[in-house]
């Protein structure tokens, strides 16, 4: 994958990710408590961190010395 290709990778990912993390952030969960709510942000946005961490690590380090 030429280092053009990488990018445009990264930038979907974030940007997929960015939006289903927005999606679960925002879908109305009506049968739970509000206390229930704070931990699902809170949830979901780790979940978004992780993820592009992710994406960025697996950009920058990519190994192009793999056959």
């Amino acid at each position: 994958m030429t280092r053009t290709g990488r990018w445009r990778y990264l930038m979907r990912g974030v940007v997929w990710t960015l939006v289903i993390g927005g999606i679960l952030l925002y879908i109305p969960l009506p049968l739970l408590p509000a206390s229930v709510l704070g931990y699902r942000q809170a949830l979901v946005t780790f979940g978004i961190v992780v993820a592009l961490g992710k994406l960025l690590y697996d950009t920058l380090f990519y190994d192009h010395y793999w056959p």
